[in-house]
């Protein structure tokens, strides 16, 4: 009988919302503010009147789990983890790949929930009254400090995939991070979508290996002459075998 009674207790009032949050997640990263409240319902497994008790409205439900999106995103923790576990032994051209590939997918995640969060402002009443307008400046106060711990993960993070190679570095190490982090957060600042994002290996190795070979005529890559082939040679303006070129695959800029 106890034990029936403890399957069958109520969840306290924040177990509830945190567990409804965590099941509708993923169907509002899928539609964002458009999401029904049936949808949202079905997702948690409760009926829509459990909905409004816990949230008092649909806006503020999608609120909360863009918030929460936002910080599983951003989580400094996950992402030292994930940088960390980036494989020392690899070139670092691939490791540098990884970190903005990863980068990429974090970012990817950020702008999504960003843009929920975006469109609720848009059908949020102004906030003409104290409580709403505290509310707001500890949200926009908890986001900042995030980010300042998410930079730092970053940094730690990307300093021990560089840990290896720290003697090859032609610049302080405060500026490599630097590079990789603009390299990473230039996919999302383009002027246009028209453009497909550059290669994450094509960026790592202009990162490690600069965007000018040895001095002289500029080279382009380019097919071998069939007698160059056949002899052996190179063909003007293919890559030096010695120095292999970063391949391009499919239209990049």
């Amino acid at each position: 009988m106890d034990n029936a009674r403890r399957r069958a207790a109520p969840m306290a009032p924040e177990d509830r919302k945190a567990a409804i949050i965590d099941s509708v997640l993923p169907l509002v990263g899928e539609r964002g503010a458009d999401v029904t409240s049936r949808e949202l319902a079905h997702a948690a497994g409760v009926a829509e009147g459990t909905l409004f008790r816990a949230f008092g409205d649909k806006t503020a439900l999608v609120g909360a789990v863009a918030v929460e999106g936002l910080h599983r995103a951003a989580g400094p923790e996950q992402t030292l983890a994930e940088l960390t576990a980036i494989d020392s032994a690899l070139p670092l051209e691939r490791r540098l790949a990884l970190v903005i590939e990863t980068g990429r997918d974090r970012m990817a995640e950020v702008m999504r929930w960003m843009s929920v969060l975006r469109h609720l402002r848009v059908t949020l009443p102004p906030a003409d009254d104290d409580a709403t307008r505290r509310r707001m400046t500890e949200f926009r106060d908890g986001l900042m400090a995030q980010r300042a711990s998410q930079h730092a993960a970053t940094v730690e993070g990307i300093t021990a995939v560089l840990a290896p190679d720290l003697d090859r570095l032609r610049v302080p190490v405060e500026v490599a991070i630097s590079l990789v982090e603009s390299a990473i957060a230039g996919t999302h600042h383009r002027l246009d979508d028209l453009l497909p994002a550059v290669p994450a290996h094509v960026l790592a190795d202009a990162l490690v290996n600069g965007l000018a070979g040895p001095t002289g005529p500029a080279k382009k890559p380019g097919p071998e002459r069939p007698d160059a082939a056949a002899s052996g040679t190179t063909a003007p303006g293919t890559p030096n075998p010695g120095s292999p070129a970063p391949s391009f695959e499919g239209n990049c800029f």
